[in-house]
């Protein structure tokens, strides 16, 4: 009997290339997976640090700006002041307005010195109202005028917030108030030691975070400063 001959030609059945491919496309789609995943993962952290940023930008600006503030020695008779530091609670977003040496000089030849209005207040997005912005104002100078009248420039402070609560220490008698206003004559004539700040904003997960910061007014009482050009 001669032995049989194994047919060298011969290659995979049928069934063994159909459960090569299975396996190959069964560890195809968990890399694919694995990959999708991390992807998400990595933008939902890059989200969150863009977040987390933009508000700690604007909490150190805030803070930095409301440390510069001070107000005149005006007379506290007139309806109008030049110089104020006026701070009012609202439901969400509160809204303060303060004199300060924090003008930066962003164009060469007009007629504008160190001082300025600034004011922190809520508005809703144009584009969406369910949006609430966090928004700064400034004006080129102090005008004996209201402020909202005094020309200036608006901007986006802190896009999607949902609350800010802004309280005033009273160094006198040593309690934190929410409200503050030196632009009447039975109203405080000094400013509040310290100013905090709670911003609370909107994560990438749709949920509210809160950011605390505090500032520090080193002049309290009235200053005798006047602007060269001042009416």
């Amino acid at each position: 009997m001669r032995p049989r001959r194994f047919d060298r030609q011969s290659g995979f059945t049928l069934i063994e290339v159909m459960a090569a491919f299975g396996i190959l496309a069964f560890v195809t789609m968990i890399m694919w997976g694995s990959f999708t995943q991390t992807a998400t993962n990595k933008r939902a952290i890059e989200a969150a640090q863009d977040r987390t940023h933009t508000v700690r930008v604007a909490m150190l600006r805030m803070a930095r700006e409301i440390e510069m503030s001070y107000i005149n020695d005006e007379n506290p008779s007139v309806t109008e002041r030049r110089t104020m530091f006026a701070g009012s609670a609202h439901g969400d977003v509160d809204e303060l307005t303060f004199s300060a040496f924090a003008h930066q000089h962003l164009r060469a030849g007009v007629n504008e010195g160190d001082t300025t209005l600034i004011t922190y207040f809520g508005e809703r997005d144009p584009d969406d109202r369910r949006v609430l912005n966090l928004m700064r104002r400034e004006t080129r100078r102090l005008q004996l005028e209201d402020p909202k009248v005094i020309p200036g420039e608006s901007y986006i402070l802190c896009p999607d917030v949902s609350k800010l609560k802004i309280t005033y220490y009273d160094y006198k008698k040593k309690e934190w108030e929410n409200e503050w206003s030196t632009t009447t004559a039975s109203g405080y004539q000094y400013l509040p030691s310290h100013v905090r700040i709670a911003l609370t904003v909107i994560d990438e997960r749709g949920q509210d975070v809160t950011y605390t910061t505090d500032a520090r007014i080193h002049v309290t009482d009235h200053v005798g400063y006047r602007p060269a050009n001042s009416k």
